[in-house]
């Protein structure tokens, strides 16, 4: 009996979920430590180009088939590599500010 269409576009959402769940409770441990101290913050987070392609690719694929599953996964990694080049634009200036 063949597997019905719709379950082949659920497959990688729920992967995509259970990626983002993994993250949450680190998140959370992160916040406490952020609040201890203030005087020295950490570095800023380097943003996997991967797993954004990962999410991307589906999300996409939930959307518009496998087209769009390629077409997300290269938005979601220029979406992080944007991240990446924000994040050490910001360090490079906190380093002209000492």
């Amino acid at each position: 009996m063949p597997v019905p269409r719709f379950k082949w576009k659920i497959i990688p959402a729920a992967a995509a979920a259970m990626l983002l769940a993994a993250g949450a409770p680190r998140a959370a441990a992160e916040d406490k430590t952020a609040d201890q101290g203030a005087s020295n913050q950490p570095a800023e987070k380097h943003h996997s180009k991967a797993k954004g392609a990962v999410v991307g690719g589906a999300a996409g694929a939930v959307v518009g088939g496998k087209k769009g599953a390629v077409a997300g996964a290269a938005g979601g990694a220029l979406v992080q590599h944007h991240k990446n080049k924000k994040a050490a634009k910001k360090q490079e200036q906190q380093q002209k500010e000492k």
